[in-house]
């Protein structure tokens, strides 16, 4: 079975093909122009991440700073009731 194409429908045929092609390439460098920030902004979002985890281990030592403090602002009274009662004894 042989099927016959006319000029023009072959003309219209290498036309669509091209537009195509054009079509294609048009598409491809407006995904690019959309990635490339997309993969920054990821970048900047990973190193965000790593900062945020970092103070995050920083700051789980806060309930000893705390336990620390109110110990050492027990200090000064302790010492002075120690000082009281040796003088007592």
């Amino acid at each position: 079975m042989e099927v016959a194409v006319s000029t023009g429908e072959a003309v219209l045929a290498w036309v669509g093909l091209g537009l195509g092609l054009v079509v294609a390439l048009l598409v491809v460098g407006l995904f690019n122009r959309v990635i490339r920030p997309a993969l920054e902004i990821e970048r900047y979002a990973e190193r965000i991440l790593e900062g945020g985890v970092g103070i995050a281990k920083n700051l789980d030592d806060a309930d000893e700073i705390e336990r620390t403090r109110q110990l050492a602002t027990a200090v000064p009274d302790l010492a002075g009731a120690y000082l009281r009662k040796l003088r007592g004894s």
